[in-house]
């Protein structure tokens, strides 16, 4: 069945446009597992791999990299909550993403064979010969925990654990961050005084409906959410500044030519602008009409020595054109609404 791109139109919901303070739990959770994220759309895009099947039931990606990139964004974006806790011997890869299953599963039972071949499955550590090695995985996360159980916990803070070798990158990368004075003075601006700004904010979640006209028929409603890493408003210059914190395997120098296309990132940050220009608008009337300015910034550091990082400003072609991507890609999950995920649509 052949569908018109041009017979769909993305109406955005300013009324419903709001913000919460949840945290990764629950954003990540089944109250809002039917909302669109601007990576789930990457299912969608027959350019990425996507298809309606993928979008429909996305997999779950848990991987070393993810949870490394977690930790750092949490020891350097809310210190106040979260702090790398020292070396306890976990250990690195799927083994330790095991012990991670495993310590999910022992919340509300007793360690068992079962537990651990579970956990084992799950990421898939040995699934074909997990039962040799229970013991062995049982041995080793003993001990692990034994070492856990040694650490002085901070006042109301949540110690973050990774394997020795994830922990000497966590660590490279924290301090790199840290000492990036323009960097610091992008996520955590401070006045002529050297006061901090009021207005800083981090791991804020945002969430707004886009309405769906087809053929000029409202059809559908689609709830997208996202969370914004950090975003602050300067008062005086009248500056409202979106900020992304970023991991990255390769070197800073080549980011913006490689990561920053590879992954879209473009789309995420346009769509992530728009969302918060109508937040704004809506609660405090601020606006570019108003003589406000927006502008959005990655702070990106290497995950490899010598663990630099640096600080891109986003053009607003390159927003711009994230806004057109995503616009095409809603199309299309709006035509699979429409007509069902079983049919076989073809966008013209």
């Amino acid at each position: 069945m052949d569908i018109k791109f041009s017979d769909f139109h993305i109406i955005p919901d300013f009324n419903s446009v709001h913000k919460e303070g949840i945290d990764d739990e629950t954003y990540f959770g089944d109250k809002y597992k039917k909302f669109i994220s601007n990576s789930r759309l990457r299912w969608i895009d027959p350019n990425d791999g996507g298809s309606p099947k993928l979008f429909k039931n996305p997999p779950k990606l848990t991987t070393a990299s993810l949870t490394l990139g977690s930790i750092i964004h949490e020891c350097v974006l809310q210190p106040e909550s979260f702090y790398l806790a020292p070396k306890v011997g976990k250990p690195s890869a799927k083994l330790g993403m095991v012990f991670d299953e495993i310590e999910k599963l022992t919340k509300k039972n007793q360690l068992s064979d079962d537990i651990i071949r579970k956990a084992a499955l799950k990421v898939d550590y040995y699934s074909k010969t997990v039962d040799a090695k229970i013991n062995i995985i049982k041995e080793a996360f003993e001990k692990y925990i034994e070492n856990k159980q040694k650490i002085v916990v901070e006042d109301n803070k949540t110690p973050r654990f990774l394997s020795d070798k994830d922990w000497e990158i966590a660590t490279a990368c924290i301090n790199s961050l840290k000492e990036n004075k323009i960097i610091q003075n992008t996520l955590f601006p401070k006045d002529c005084f050297e006061e901090p700004y009021k207005d800083i904010y981090c791991e804020d979640a945002f969430f707004m409906d886009f309405l769906v006209t087809y053929q000029d028929k409202h059809c559908a409603r689609l709830p997208f959410k996202l969370k914004i890493d950090n975003w602050t408003i300067d008062d005086d210059s009248m500056i409202i500044s979106l900020n992304d914190l970023k991991t990255t395997g390769h070197s800073t120098n080549q980011f913006m030519d490689g990561s920053f296309n590879h992954y879209h990132y473009y789309r995420q940050l346009g769509v992530y602008m728009s969302v918060l220009e109508a937040y704004l608008l809506k609660e405090q009337g601020l606006s570019t009409k108003t003589g406000w300015k927006f502008e959005s910034n990655i702070c990106a550091v290497e995950t490899i020595p010598n663990y630099w990082s640096n600080c891109f400003k986003i053009p607003e072609e390159e927003l711009h054109r994230g806004i057109v991507e995503f616009s095409e890609l809603m199309k299309r999950v709006a035509g699979y609404e429409i007509f069902g995920y079983d049919t076989e649509l073809n966008f013209v």
